[in-house]
C-alpha cells in the first residue's frame, strides 16, 4: 500500500527535516513540543510559524503527539 499521507509544503518539509535532525542528534525518539518550537526559532522561524507548521504536520500525519512529546513516524 502506498503512503496515504497528504503532501506537505516546502516550509513544512524544512521543519520536518530540522526536527528529524534534532531527534537523530539527541539519539531519542521524541521531542517536547516546546523544545521543538524553541529549536525551530533558533533555526530562524518565528515562534508562531513554528507552532503553526507543527500543527499542520500533526494534522497531516507526519508527526504524532503523545502527551507533550512529538514523535516522527518512520517513513516508508
Amino acid at each position: 500500500m502506498q503512503n496515504s499521507r497528504r503532501p506537505i509544503a516546502p516550509a513544512e518539509q524544512d521543519v520536518l527535516d530540522h526536527l528529524e535532525a534534532y531527534v537523530d542528534a539527541a539519539d531519542t525518539d521524541s521531542i517536547a513540543r516546546e523544545t521543538a518550537i524553541a529549536y525551530l526559532t533558533e533555526q530562524g522561524l518565528a515562534r508562531a510559524d513554528a507552532s503553526d507548521i507543527i500543527e499542520q504536520l500533526l494534522l497531516k500525519g507526519y508527526l504524532y503527539e503523545v502527551g507533550e512529546e512529538l514523535r516522527i513516524p518512520p517513513r516508508w
